[in-house]
Parts: C-alpha cells; structure tokens; sequence
C-alpha cells in the first residue's frame, strides 16, 4: 500500500509540478477545472448520492461555471472570497468540537454540507488561479503553497506512525495523532527556512513567511478532518477510487482546499498583493 502511494503521490506531483512551472497557463486552469469536475462529483456522492449520470452532468456545470467565471475574477474579488474562505474554515473548526456521528443526516443537512463544500472548492480553485497568475513567481509561490500541504501529510505520516499515542479526534479520523501534527508541522518549519533562503520570502519578513506558513500548515489538518467527517456520515472509507493508494481525488484535495484560502489571505495581509 504505501509503494503504492508513494507512485501515485509522485505521478501527482510531477503532473501539477509541470503543469504549474512549465505549461501555459491557460492549462492550469484545465487541469484545476478537470480536478474540480472529479472533485464535484464526489462531493455529491458524499452527499445527495445521486446516480451516475446526474452526478456526471452536475460536475460538468460545475467545472464550465468555474472556467467561465475565472475571467472576472480580479484581486479584490478573490481578496473577499478568500476571506469568506477564512471564515468558513474557522467556522469548520469550531464545528469539529461539538460533532457527534449520526449516520442519519436529513436532506436539508446534506444539501448544506453540498453547498459550503462546493463554494470552499470553487474558492480554492480561483484562488490557486489567481496566485499562478497574478505574482511574478506566481508558479513557484503556488507550487510552494502546496509543498505546504505535501510536507505536512509526509511529516504526519511518519511521525504519527513513529510516536502516535493521543488521539487527535477520534470520533472524526481515529488515525490522527497530536503526535503525527507536531511531526508535519515540524518538518514543515523546516521546509519554511529553506525556501525562505533561496526565494528571499518573495518580499516577505521572516515572521511573517513562518506565521502564513504555520497557519496553513495547520488549517490544513482541519481539511483534512472535515472531509473525514463526510465521508463517516456517507458510510465510506474513501471519498473514491480514482487515485491508487490514496482513494479519491478529495481524499488528497481536502487539505488544499483549505489551506489555499488561509495561505492567499497572508500574502494580502503581508501587502504583497
């Protein structure tokens, strides 16, 4: 299993790597429009369950309205979506305290849970947009965005494998440890120091390079947990099977989703943008 993931992790990252540093950027926007249609339609397996098609076609509008909107989108625009992003997330969190699994949601709560799934999806995905193209090194910011995420899963995982005693939320996700998020959040300071040596923080102080990278370090885990509560409520151990090793396209997409408006509201509050 983990050779497994690991081969897929790296196919994934070489993908998104390319595509970020290398390709047009008019395909980042396909690829994250194709990530966003997969992502849709597992949400609404999560949620609604519709069937195939319906699901299909859902993903589909939800991917066209995405491309279609991503040409209006500009910096004060994405400034108040990714605050709205910010605020959802804090929300989340606190939601996490006070969760009891039911297994049994009413249709109100599940088309509300689509809703805020959807809108924190389609934030992340112009917000990514936005970082690729509006800096200077827009490509190199947003691969190190995801780094972010990357580090702190791989810092977790064995740490949390190595030292993992006190559960994290074991009504949510009973793998994660407070030992595995101080591993990933460790590992991930590290990370910060190095790329702030050789990207010089992109005009950025150091405390505040370390603070926007620490916050979306830690938000991430709170992604990663929400997703981790739907699926306990659709009865399922993964969001799908698309990806070997690592289930479906939320199942690596959660933490980034996220991460990316907590991170994109730092550099607005650094003045970088």
């Amino acid at each position: 299993m983990l050779k497994q993931r690991v081969i897929t992790a790296i196919v994934l990252a070489s993908v998104f790597a390319g595509t970020i540093l290398f390709a047009d950027p008019k395909w980042l926007v396909v690829l994250i429009a194709v990530v966003m249609f997969a992502a849709c339609y597992e949400i609404l397996a999560l949620t609604l369950k519709p069937d195939l098609w319906a699901g299909v076609i859902g993903a589909i509008m939800y991917a066209i309205l995405f491309w279609v909107f991503n040409e209006s989108i500009d910096p004060r625009v994405n400034y108040y979506q990714s605050l709205a992003g910010v605020f959802g997330w804090i929300l989340i969190s606190g939601f996490l305290f006070f969760y009891r699994f039911s297994g049994k949601w009413s249709l109100s709560a599940r088309l509300s849970q689509l809703v805020l799934a959807l809108s924190l999806i389609w934030i992340c995905g112009h917000g990514l947009v936005f970082i690729h193209q509006h800096f200077q090194h827009g490509g190199w910011i947003m691969l190190y965005l995801l780094t972010l995420v990357w580090v702190a899963d791989i810092g977790a995982y064995f740490s949390g494998r190595k030292f993992g005693k006190h559960k994290l939320a074991p009504g949510i996700s009973p793998g994660k440890t407070w030992e595995g998020v101080a591993g990933g959040v460790i590992l991930n300071v590290l990370w910060m120091l190095i790329v702030f040596q050789i990207s010089y923080g992109w005009d950025m102080k150091l405390w505040q390079f370390i603070l926007i990278g620490l916050a979306t370090s830690l938000i991430s885990v709170v992604g990663d947990l929400y997703e981790s509560i739907l699926k306990r409520e659709a009865g399922v151990k993964d969001s799908g099977k698309l990806l070997p090793g690592h289930g479906g396209v939320l199942d690596r997409l959660d933490s980034i989703i996220a991460a990316t408006p907590v991170f994109l509201s730092g550099l607005y509050a650094a003045g970088i943008v």
